[in-house]
C-alpha cells in the first residue's frame, strides 16, 4: 500500500486509499476503515461506497484541521480502540491527523513530553512541526489535559491496549 505505516498491531495510518489499496485491505484482513478527512477532501464518498462493497466497516468523523473539535477526537478513540474493529485502517489525506492523535494518546497515556510527539511523528516519516493548525491542536489540547479523560476511559474500557506501559 501506498505511503501506508503500521502503527501498532492494531492500527495502520496513511493516506486515502485507492480501489487496490482497498483490495489489499481487504485481502489482509482489515474490519475498520476510519476517514479522518473533512467534508471538501472527500470528492463524492467514492472510498465509503467501495470499502463497504469490499465488506469492511466504514467510519467518517469529520475533521477540520483548524478547528478539531473534542467531540471529534472522543469519537476517533472510541471506533480506534472498539475491541472488535481491528485491524484498522485510519487515514485522512495525508495521513498526518490519524498518527497526530494516536501520538497524542500514547504520550499521555505514558505521561511523556508532548515532545515526544513530534519526535515519533518523525520516525513514522510525517513531519508534524511543519504543519502549524496540527501542530497548534496538539500542543493545545496535550497542555490543557482534556484528553485525560478520555485516555482513563479507555485504560477502563481497554486496559489489553496499555499493558505495556511501564
Amino acid at each position: 500500500m501506498r505511503n501506508a505505516k503500521k502503527f501498532d498491531d492494531r492500527i495502520t495510518i496513511g493516506i486515502v486509499p485507492d480501489n487496490d489499496d482497498l483490495a489489499q485491505l481487504q485481502g489482509l484482513g482489515y474490519k475498520t476503515l476510519i476517514d479522518l478527512r473533512d467534508e471538501h477532501e472527500k470528492f463524492g464518498g467514492l472510498v465509503k461506497k467501495r470499502t463497504e462493497a469490499l465488506g469492511m466497516k466504514y467510519i467518517s468523523i469529520e475533521m477540520h484541521r483548524e478547528a478539531i473539535k473534542m467531540e471529534d477526537v472522543k469519537k476517533f478513540f472510541a471506533a480506534a480502540y472498539e475491541k472488535s474493529s481491528a485491524p484498522i485502517y485510519a487515514f485522512s489525506r495525508f495521513g498526518k491527523k490519524p498518527l497526530a492523535l494516536l501520538l497524542l494518546f500514547e504520550a499521555v497515556a505514558k505521561c511523556e513530553p508532548a515532545i515526544k510527539i513530534f519526535r515519533r511523528a518523525d520516525e513514522f516519516g510525517l513531519n508534524l512541526e511543519g504543519d502549524l493548525p496540527l501542530q497548534a491542536f496538539l500542543v493545545n489540547f496535550y497542555n490543557s489535559r482534556c484528553i485525560e479523560p478520555v485516555v482513563e476511559s479507555i485504560r477502563q474500557l481497554r486496559p489489553d491496549l496499555l499493558k505495556k506501559e511501564g
